[in-house]
């Protein structure tokens, strides 16, 4: 994704194809006609990094499977040799997103990272491709930027600020014990099962089943459920619901389908606890989006 194929949607969020030659940025709310949009995007040596906060996107490399990265998630590429990924944008839903690149050679210049490096401490191989649930930090990150309070040039100063930050806490984090980015590889059959519970969360979120239950549907057990649920998503089956059902809320109440009560009792909340949850996670009460 690149701020020069799309068009925003201009009533919220923003476009900056080019911080510098070395910190490349977009951002904002893509929306697409009836027909699905297809890119073909040819992806320089070096650190991009895509954290999807609303929508979905698929993206397809070579002739692999096509996987979907549906926010709030964060995509990743380290790669030391030009590749060619395929993207397919989703016309039933708006796609909010930052992403930031940054070239291998100035990533080496300017911050003495080397690229093969970062990527072999992830994964071992000489370059990585990752999806991952983008935790409450990245998300905050990704918001501050849609919602820059900046204007002129200290717009541009804010925006790459906050890009270099969001930068620098997924790389340290690729060389955290424990943070799953260097786990052993789950099994497509397993990855398929995981995908399908996740969607049954998504429908039934409001009621979501029980982890028997789930394990059940999807046809696994609890034990593989609940690893390899943190393993793809990077949460847990109960920490993705209670995200899902606050991303419902925000939505319900930023555009007015549903008041602040509604919403709290459709997300299965007490009025009192609802607003100091909902605080926590987006860092303003719910009666400021109304």
């Amino acid at each position: 994704m690149s701020a020069s194929t799309h068009t925003a949607d201009s009533g919220y969020g923003w476009q900056l194809p080019a911080v510098s030659p070395n910190l490349v940025l977009a951002g904002g709310v893509l929306r697409f006609d009836e027909a699905p949009k297809r890119v073909t995007e040819v992806v320089e040596p070096g650190f991009k990094l895509v954290l999807v906060l609303g929508g979905q996107i698929h993206y397809q490399l070579r002739e692999r499977q096509a996987i979907r990265v549906q926010g709030p998630a964060l995509h990743l590429s380290l790669n030391t040799e030009p590749f060619t990924v395929r993207h397919e944008f989703d016309p039933a839903a708006a796609l909010e997103y930052v992403a930031v690149r940054m070239p291998a050679e100035s990533l080496a210049l300017e911050f003495g990272i080397d690229v093969e490096w970062l990527a072999r401490r992830a994964s071992g191989q000489r370059s990585v491709v990752l999806d991952q649930r983008a935790d409450r930090s990245l998300q905050g990150l990704g918001r501050q930027m849609l919602l820059c309070p900046m204007q002129g040039p200290m717009r541009q100063v804010y925006l790459a600020g906050k890009a270099l930050e969001m930068a620098a806490t997924v790389m340290s984090d690729l060389d955290r014990p424990g943070s799953g980015y260097g786990a052993s590889p789950l099994r497509t059959q397993d990855v398929r099962r995981l995908r399908s519970a996740q969607d049954i969360l998504r429908q039934r979120v409001s009621d979501p089943p029980s982890l028997p239950e789930l394990a059940r549907l999807v046809g696994t057990n609890v034990n593989k459920l609940t690893t390899g649920f943190r393993q793809l998503f990077g949460c847990s089956v109960y920490g993705f619901v209670r995200e899902q059902r606050l991303e419902l809320a925000y939505r319900l109440i930023a555009t007015g389908h549903s008041s602040v009560a509604e919403a709290a009792r459709a997300c299965g909340y007490a009025d009192s606890h609802f607003t100091k949850v909902f605080r926590r996670r987006f860092g303003i009460a719910p009666s400021a989006l109304r």
